[in-house]
């Protein structure tokens, strides 16, 4: 009802709307608390492990009825010199364990503020589940952290590219945007973006001379796209580009950098459970924020030691405690000589490979239009093991070479006991949250 009765909303009193919700998210999010908590982290070295945060986690984590069994069951010892060395006792938590167990993994003695938490569950795999309000104060400090090492202060104006829907798509008249005033955010619709509207897009960018965007980096990459194919100048004030929920893919980093030559584009990866967050920091390197959860890197297989399943400990929701939680996530990792291993990529979920005839998963499959700047979007959608098909959004300058380039690339990749079927599509269709999923595969784990 009250979406309805925003949708039918003039533009100035939607903008008063936008503007309220803004104010409540900041006074909860970003209040003294949040500062104090930002001071703190940039005080430490974020790749070393808070063992004292992480002790007193686990500590309070016992007046869950799920895990004092569980400690119980593996002989976890609280008093023990090395702490990280006794959760690594348990074993890995799943997602489909705590949806099964959720009233028993909550903290039925926590006193403190809490709210409800959503994951979007794109794979089908969606949670509800309780958190702190210090969990999410801290998030937001390790968050903001992250953006001040690359100089974007509190005060900065940000043009925002996220997946919420603040505009209806019944209406088709700009502005294609609205103000949120206390977050400092002009919220660019993702779903009215198109060739005959991005000239409004790109003059009010322009004329509001903002020098940070943020948002999915299929947004801001078909937002490059849109601006070259329009002939419109690069807009030379951006100095900033952020990216989140999505992984930043080599050809939309080309491109993005094509239109915006000023701004430096980095990327940091966290999720909604508060269990992991990698940051990359101002030498381009992804660092895991140890002082805020613990991060671990476990292995898919023997076979690939250096692809591994992102498995958290958060420090902060005492309300429901996730321990070496599976977050479906994947990444790359080098093992360095001296015991420690460097992050090479966030290479996205289980689900983001496909499957060969002969069981090889398949994955960094982004690397295929790596130099195709020709393609605005893509999607691989595998129908079963022996037919996959690429779904591809042609940018003006893709030509009958473009597509001989791109076939040539997947063959490097995938061999003929594989059947590919290039199709041409006005549009990828995204997630309800708004995210391009390189990936879809029907075929079951």
């Amino acid at each position: 009802m009250l979406n309805q009765l925003y949708d039918k909303a003039p533009v100035f009193f939607q903008n008063i709307l936008v503007s309220l919700r803004g104010f409540q998210i900041q006074k909860k999010r970003f209040n003294r608390n949040f500062i104090k908590y930002l001071e703190e982290y940039e005080k430490n070295n974020s790749s070393r492990v808070n063992e004292n945060m992480l002790r007193h986690f686990l500590e309070n984590a016992q007046k869950s009825t799920f895990w004092k069994k569980r400690f119980e069951a593996y002989g976890v010892n609280f008093q023990a010199e090395n702490i990280i060395e006794e959760i690594k006792k348990l074993p890995i938590l799943t997602k489909d364990e705590v949806k099964k167990n959720i009233a028993t993994i909550a903290n039925p003695l926590y006193k403190g503020k809490k709210y409800k938490a959503k994951t979007s569950g794109t794979t089908g795999g969606g949670l509800i589940f309780p958190y702190s309000l210090e969990m999410e104060n801290k998030q937001w400090a390790v968050w903001w952290r992250y953006r001040r090492w690359h100089g974007i202060d509190l005060d900065m104006w940000c043009g925002w590219f996220g997946g919420r829907s603040i505009i209806s798509i019944k209406n088709q008249s700009p502005p294609y945007w609205r103000i949120n005033r206390p977050g400092k955010q002009v919220m660019f619709s993702a779903y009215h973006l198109n060739i005959s509207t991005v000239e409004s897009y790109y003059d009010e960018i322009k004329k509001r001379d903002l020098r940070w965007l943020h948002g999915y980096p299929s947004q801001l990459s078909l937002l490059a796209h849109l601006i070259l194919e329009r002939g419109l100048q690069p807009l030379l004030q951006v100095t900033h580009i952020t990216f989140g929920s999505e992984n930043l893919l080599d050809n939309q980093r080309e491109i993005i950098s094509r239109i915006f030559p000023n701004a430096t584009l980095r990327q940091h990866y966290g999720l909604t459970e508060g269990v992991a967050n990698i940051s990359e920091n101002i030498n381009g390197e992804l660092i895991a924020d140890n002082d805020f959860c613990y991060v671990e890197f476990a292995p898919l297989s023997t076979d690939t030691p250096n692809l591994c399943k992102i498995v958290g400990t958060g420090f902060s929701n005492l309300a429901f405690p996730l321990i070496r939680y599976d977050t479906g996530d994947i990444a790359e990792i080098e093992h360095l000589e001296n015991g420690g291993i460097k992050i090479l990529s966030i290479d996205g979920r289980k689900e983001d490979f496909v499957t060969l005839p002969n069981g090889v998963k398949l994955g960094r499959l982004d690397h295929i239009f790596k130099d195709m700047i020709a393609i605005k979007e893509a999607q691989i959608h595998q129908r079963d093991l022996h037919h996959i098909d690429f779904n591809i959004v042609k940018g003006a300058s893709f030509d009958i070479q473009s597509e001989n380039n791109l076939r040539k690339e997947i063959r490097k990749r995938i061999d003929e006991s594989v059947s590919i079927e290039i199709n041409y599509v006005e549009k990828i269709p995204r997630t309800n949250s708004g995210k391009l999923r390189l990936v879809i595969s029907d075929i079951k784990s």
